[in-house]
């Protein structure tokens, strides 16, 4: 199902905010239409959605109207499913409590009335609506613009004296294009720099679409940099913009270096640290060349994986990979705040939706990423820059 969705997102984006629109407009304005009045409202709105879907997707220094218009008209279209979900959940909750309160009579065979018409309930779903859609404008306003900066000391036993306390910056998901709020990459760039880290690891998904000016993306692309480099892999996203043309153009304009199905040495005075960069498949073949690239590092030696999706950690971990660096979910944009694992990700994409993990002894982080995806709306779930710092057991008294 979740494939199905993503192979057809934006026309599933837009069949969704019309069913929303007709829905509430039909319990705020109940009016008398017939069945035909009900259709055609719905495929005339699913029309006007995937119509703004294709202006959602120029660049704004491109085709400005066009952009802020369509924005706007998805944003209310998906602000209008949060809605609507909403009310629907409040709903079924209080039929459950309205059941369990009549069961006795409901045991005689009383049916309980539907509550969208009761007036009580009418008051509780437009607190409901109200509450959702300022969450929504929140999520649209500010939002997105959230920012966190996470400190970890990782201690790995396997890890060369050399490589005690070097620092890795972890960010993921840039998705620069039509969607990107300029200023807030901007400044999370400078956080980056300012953290003067020695390695940054992008994971991934750094163009948005094939609607993305690359010519004016990689200026700023350009101003990521590490003492001793930033290292990148390829995500779904950048195949679909077209793998080599995003290749070329982070080639030429930056000083990147993309890891495709390759794998790095970095020299850490003296000791070394082998970068495998996994480039990103299509479902199940996301592992495929991961044993090849793996055959590249010598034994005994220490490697860190870049890979997009998250679900290639099983056989990492298979493989003794200390550490996995991904991304891909967004932490799915929206998750009840303060509670990051519950998410939409965690259900359409996968369990290791954000944050860490650890099996057999090796570590994965899922960065929650810098940019988004579909709309430019995040709740529960800010961008994240995340500094690693690789540190060694404490040695202990042998007496």
């Amino acid at each position: 199902m979740a494939r199905l969705v993503f192979r057809n997102f934006w026309s599933f984006i837009a069949l969704v905010a019309a069913l929303s629109e007709w829905l509430l407009w039909c319990w705020f304005a109940e009016p008398r239409a017939t069945p035909a009045t009900h259709v055609a409202a719905v495929v005339l709105l699913l029309g006007f959605n995937r119509l703004a879907a294709v202006a959602l997707e120029h660049e704004k220094h491109r085709r400005p109207v066009a952009r802020a218009l369509g924005m706007g008209a998805l944003g209310l279209g998906f602000g209008s499913f949060v809605v609507a979900g909403s009310v629907v959940a409040l709903a079924l909750a209080w039929s459950v409590v309205g059941g369990l309160v009549a069961w006795p009579a409901a045991a005689v065979g009383a049916a309980p009335a539907l509550p969208l018409a009761d007036p009580g309930f009418r008051l509780l779903g437009s607190l409901g609506a109200a509450a959702s859609a300022g969450t929504v404008l929140y999520g649209y306003w500010r939002g997105h613009r959230a920012l966190e900066i996470e400190r970890r000391t990782l201690v790995l036993p396997a890890l060369p004296p050399g490589l005690d306390g070097l620092r890795i910056v972890h960010v993921s998901d840039l998705h620069v294009g039509p969607l990107t709020d300029r200023a807030a990459l901007t400044d999370a760039f400078a956080r980056v720099v300012a953290l003067d880290p020695d390695l940054v690891c992008v994971t991934g998904d750094i163009v948005d679409s094939a609607k993305t000016d690359l010519e004016a993306w990689t200026p700023l692309l350009a101003t990521l940099r590490a003492r001793r480099g930033v290292f990148a892999i390829l995500g779904n996203h950048d195949r679909d913009a077209g793998v080599e043309r995003v290749a070329q153009a982070i080639a030429r304009r930056t000083d990147w270096r993309l890891l495709r199905d390759a794998a790095a040495t970095v020299d850490v005075d003296g000791a070394r640290l082998h970068l495998l960069g996994l480039e990103d498949r299509r479902p199940p073949c996301i592992p495929d060349r991961l044993p090849s690239i793996v055959a590249q590092v010598p034994a005994n030696g220490f490697a860190i994986l870049l890979a997009h999706h998250p679900d290639v950690f099983d056989e990492a971990a298979a493989a003794a990979i200390p550490l996995t660096l991904a991304g891909h979910t967004h932490g799915g944009q929206l998750a009840v705040p303060y509670f990051p694992q519950l998410n939409v990700a965690r259900f359409m994409i996968s369990r290791r939706s954000v944050g860490w993990f650890r099996q057999d002894g090796q570590y994965l982080h899922v960065s929650a990423g810098l940019g988004v995806s579909g709309q430019r709306v995040r709740v529960g779930m800010p961008c994240e820059i995340t500094e690693i710092t690789l540190a060694r057991p404490p040695e202990t008294d042998a007496s």
